[in-house]
């Protein structure tokens, strides 16, 4: 395994240093990890955490989608449904009505995302 690399000065937390691994594509590409974890959601960023833990591997995480940090759409939860079929924040991947959901009808979808 690689010895603890920490980018542009950056560390995780479990070293003492609470500063965010956030890097350039550059800076990203030419660092070796030991793991690459596809995807920042809620269970990439669990698995990264604990694999972080240990201070001799890297670890890196790539997510979709464009830095957001400061945008009041992502750092309110309460606005959370205005992200929806905005392509500057949503996928607008859909999907067929499925069968065992009987119940929700469009106009069910239609109130959740109005809020």
């Amino acid at each position: 395994m690689a010895e603890t690399a920490a980018i542009n000065g950056h560390t995780n937390g479990v070293n003492r240093n609470s500063k965010s691994a956030i890097v350039s594509i550059d800076e990203f590409s030419r660092t070796s990890f030991d793991y690459l974890i596809l995807g920042g959601g809620t269970a990439g960023c669990v698995i990264a955490g604990r694999l972080s833990e240990n201070p001799n591997i890297t670890v890196g995480v790539i997510e979709a989608g464009k830095y957001r940090i400061g945008d009041p759409l992502v750092d309110t939860p309460a606005a959370f449904f205005n992200m929806f079929e905005n392509p500057e924040y949503d996928w607008c991947f859909y999907t067929a009505p499925q069968v065992w959901t009987p119940s929700v009808t469009p106009e069910i979808v239609e109130m959740l995302r109005s809020g």
